[in-house]
């Protein structure tokens, strides 16, 4: 705790202390001016009674030799008529002023007393005696010893109020000042590389509480900083798998364009297409590549939001169908897309999301189902209540568990895939299909088909939860 932050404790603290030992005296105050209790009207009228049983004089005395063996009492007696004439006293000198001029009971042993008896202060009071003529006992407690008393209880209150707030202080200044050393040491660990430092939190007060909201943020960090790592990890092998990937078709363009450059005019018609259509094969592979690549950075921005509208799902879903089979049919591959929508009758396939995105997963769903199919792609679409299933099957080999288990995985190297349409693939289109769906709120999953039926090889499963009714 620094200094100057101390002090503005202890000030706050004092101005308590004050506080409360005014309110102190003021109860104190009270009492005392209070007109007595029972028990205190109990003691005037027994002092009234020892008067008048034995004469005023010789009563007077008796009460004196009483009090004497308690010093701590100094009474002074006087006894006056109606005309405040004294008639008898106890006392050396006469009644004060104030006490003569008060107003006299008028009914037999009626007290007006004022103070507190037992206070420590002074206190006083007018008894009306049995008598002819009104006859008045004056009583009055100077109070000398028991006032010094009461102060020295008041000092003893306010040293013990200020004593333990600065005890208070300072255990908390102790606690703090621990406190403070295990902020440093978890700061200093975690500046160093360990974000695996946390606080102690054997002790649930505030300060604990807020150690616990510190840990959870610290969690948190943690969590963000080795998301990061594993992202830049991926990125570097996904980097060097592309550096290496890429080394081959770099190097058959570079033949290519020599080849063509030295020996082009020597190349017959039919050397010099096959040529052209190795290049342009390789160039079609860089542009997918690179327009791949941009679209996950791009959707892994945590800044990146879906245009999120409302769209038909299933007539999306047969115009990107008979899209793939237009162009199949265009490269003369003997391809079949099916699309069997025969459960969807009365139903509802609006979905809310980004109809592009949405578009850009089946096209890639598509274009991987080419690769591994045969002869036919299906696509099958099941409602389930307010969700949607899309099951999309082929007729090939279907994939090995390995590839099976890295479908939408990043590192991914550039393989020939299986098929009767061979082709080399980086696997990127896995990514976005997967990246696509989640980013909707849906799931995949990815298994083969029943060997020994129509479509045996690579069947995938596409959930839409949330269909807008």
């Amino acid at each position: 705790m620094s200094r100057s932050l101390w002090w503005r404790f202890f000030g706050i603290s004092v101005f308590f202390a004050l506080v409360l030992s005014a309110f102190y005296l003021f109860m104190i105050k009270q009492l005392s001016e209070r007109p007595g209790d029972e028990v205190q009207r109990s003691i005037y009228l027994f002092i009234t009674r020892m008067v008048e049983e034995n004469g005023y004089s010789e009563g007077l005395a008796r009460v004196q030799s009483y009090r004497a063996e308690s010093p701590a009492m100094p009474l002074q007696l006087w006894i006056v008529d109606g005309n405040n004439h004294v008639l008898a006293s106890s006392a050396d000198s006469a009644p004060p002023a104030a006490l003569l001029r008060r107003d006299k009971p008028v009914h037999i042993h009626e007290v007006a007393a004022r103070g507190h008896f037992f206070s420590g202060g002074a206190a006083s009071a007018v008894v009306r005696l049995q008598a002819s003529a009104p006859r008045y006992l004056l009583i009055r407690n100077p109070g000398t010893t028991g006032r010094g008393a009461v102060m020295t209880m008041i000092v003893l209150f306010i040293a013990t109020v200020v004593g333990a707030i600065l005890l208070g202080l300072l255990l908390l200044t102790l606690y703090l000042r621990g406190r403070s050393s295990e902020a440093s040491k978890v700061i200093r660990d975690m500046q160093a590389g360990n974000l695996a430092a946390r606080f102690s939190t054997d002790k649930l007060d505030a300060i604990g509480g807020l150690m616990l909201h510190f840990n959870a943020m610290a969690n948190e960090i943690q969590r963000l900083v080795g998301r990061l790592q594993t992202i830049e990890r991926t990125r570097r092998e996904l980097l060097q798998e592309l550096g290496h990937d890429l080394r081959t078709p770099l190097t058959s363009l570079r033949t290519a364009i020599d080849t063509l450059t030295v020996h082009g005019s020597a190349m017959d018609e039919a050397e010099r297409k096959e040529l052209f259509t190795v290049v342009s094969s390789e160039l079609e592979y860089f542009t997918k590549l690179i327009d791949d690549l941009f679209f996950i950075a791009s959707i892994d921005e945590p800044s990146y939001h879906a245009q999120a509208g409302e769209f038909d799902l299933l007539a999306l879903l047969r115009t990107e169908t008979s899209h793939a089979q237009t162009s199949q049919t265009a490269t003369g591959k003997q391809l079949r897309f099916e699309l069997d929508d025969s459960a969807t009758s009365g139903f509802n396939g609006h979905i809310s999301g980004d109809a592009y995105l949405i578009a850009r997963l089946f096209r890639n769903v598509y274009d991987n189902a080419a690769r591994h199919a045969s002869t036919r792609v299906r696509t099958r679409i099941l409602p389930h209540g307010d969700a949607l299933e899309i099951v999309i099957d082929d007729d090939g080999q279907g994939l090995s568990p390995e590839a099976l288990h890295r479908f939408g995985l990043r590192r991914d190297q550039r393989i020939l895939a299986s098929g009767s349409h061979a082709a080399v693939s980086l696997g990127l289109g896995s990514v976005i299909i997967k990246t696509i769906i989640e980013l909707h709120g849906g799931s995949l999953k990815i298994t083969n088909g029943d060997a020994d039926s129509d479509f045996p090889g690579m069947r995938l499963h596409l959930y839409f939860p949330a269909l807008v009714k």
